[in-house]
């Protein structure tokens, strides 16, 4: 009984950790921009958050799923030693942040796992429609921003400057309740599989209009996450939401075919409507994404498509330009770990020194090879790829049809994420990549369960 009243203290910390940490990424801009005096705490807040989250699961009894994951990134940390260690000669301060950057963020799968035990489906049901419907005030806000002056101070950044340069068409490129517009644009990503996810394991609705209006929640749901992707004005949004969706309905369509054949069709191609309706009616919602995707004028200048592939290239093939011009130390451990991250140069005096250059590392790849050299390369990517292998492993072991699907777009995000984001450099990114893991980890949890418990009666599920 101990035992027991123990996990159930433990998955309600856990809870609360992981509502106060969604919250927090959604609303951290909005809040800096009211709260400026406090705007450096609530900027770390979502570390405060992680490591109390590691406080919270260290000593707990954790399930199968995450012992092997735990032993996994205790063996990490101490592959990294040796990096964190050159990194800790230039600047110590620097090889705590950079522990923070590449390290930290993995509790959250864990986060994931822990708050919900099997046998409160209803409460990650509610989580994930929770996380969905964060797409309501993030989209008023975003056509708030979009019709009003670049002078408002919704509209400037955290430090009140203007963002006035980064309008096109005549729109300013929003950020929505987000520090700034990348931000957002992650956001919306991460908002396909958690929209995708909840719209298979849906939560209870007791009431009758709850349960005839469910649809039309869900319908309107991807309406505004296709409007507010639009409405960044970036590829981010727009090809991030785009791919991840594809992707995952790819994946669907081999778990549950004839659902994707009868209803899936139908959503794409409604949604596809509805969207080119809204542009007729709205066309400013799509004008500053339109002037930033047309193809240049001129004879010979790059279209829109080669400039995405262009750009998609070089983030694989720019390190090779410059890597091996290095210093051997450089070319094996690297510059040192975190500095091209945002907020190093105000911790570091190292960092501040390079970066006060105008050196910038902006792929993914060309930034590992700059901070770790050949050694990080290996290591870190490895990581991403063991990662990506086990989602998809536990994916396939996924028998269930509705669970399957569920856990479909959120694979789709991991495996695309963990290939090109900036998983080390943007912590958003990072908590959101984990965040799909351990999802698909509840889930894969949650198959088990049912299987086991097959002479139960069975767990209700959304059946699309």
């Amino acid at each position: 009984m101990h035992i027991l009243i123990s996990q159930r203290k433990v998955s309600d910390q856990c809870r609360k950790l992981l509502y106060a940490l969604m919250t927090v990424m959604v609303f951290e801009g909005i809040l800096r921009k009211l709260l400026l005096p406090l705007s450096m705490v609530i900027f770390f807040m979502k570390d405060l958050l992680c490591i109390a989250s590691i406080a919270v699961l260290w000593k707990s009894h954790l399930p199968s799923a995450l012992v092997s994951l735990k032993s996994t990134w205790v063996k990490m940390a101490f592959l990294f030693i040796p990096l964190l260690y050159f990194t800790g000669f230039k600047d110590p301060i620097l090889a705590f942040f950079a522990f923070k950057q590449y390290l930290l963020y993995a509790v959250i799968a864990g986060l994931v796992v822990m708050s919900f035990p099997l046998r409160e489906t209803e409460a990650f049901r509610r989580f994930l429609f929770f996380a969905a419907l964060l797409l309501v005030p993030t989209t008023v806000v975003a056509l708030l921003q979009n019709a009003l002056p670049a002078s408002h101070w919704l509209n400037t950044s955290i430090g009140g400057e203007s963002l006035e340069a980064f309008s096109a068409a005549g729109y300013l490129r929003v950020g929505s309740t987000f520090s700034f517009t990348a931000q957002y644009s992650w956001f919306l990503n991460a908002e396909a599989f958690l929209l995708a996810t909840s719209f298979f394991i849906q939560p209870a609705f007791d009431s009758k209009i709850g349960k005839i209006i469910k649809p039309f929640i869900y319908g309107v749901l991807l309406l505004m996450l296709a409007v507010s992707a639009f409405v960044t004005g970036g590829r981010t949004a727009v090809l991030g939401c785009g791919g991840t969706l594809a992707v995952g309905m790819a994946l669907i369509s081999i778990k549950r075919p004839q659902w994707f054949l009868s209803k899936g069709l139908v959503i794409i191609g409604v949604a596809i409507f509805s969207l080119g309706a809204l542009r007729v009616a709205q066309p400013q919602y799509f004008s500053a994404y339109e002037e930033r995707s047309s193809d240049d004028a001129g004879a010979g200048a790059a279209t829109n498509n080669e400039k995405v592939a262009g750009r998609i290239g070089n983030g694989f093939t720019e390190w090779t330009t410059w890597f091996w011009d290095q210093d051997v130390p450089a070319m094996v451990l690297g510059n040192g770990l975190g500095i091209m991250s945002n907020g190093a140069n105000q911790l570091s005096s190292y960092a501040a020194n390079i970066r006060n250059t105008g050196y910038w590392t902006e792929g993914d790849v060309s930034t590992t090879f700059w901070e770790g050299g050949l050694y990080l390369a290996f290591l870190w990517y490895g990581f991403r790829l063991m990662m990506i292998a086990l989602c998809f492993r536990l994916w396939y072991a996924i028998k269930d049809q509705t669970l399957a699907a569920a856990a479909s777009v959120p694979l789709a995000y991991v495996l695309i994420h963990g290939l090109v984001a900036q998983l080390g450099m943007q912590p958003p990114l990072s908590i959101w990549w984990w965040l799909a893991i351990g999802i698909i980890l509840s889930l894969h949890s949650l198959y088990q369960y049912q299987r086991l418990s097959a002479k139960k009666p069975k767990l209700a599920l959304h059946e699309g």
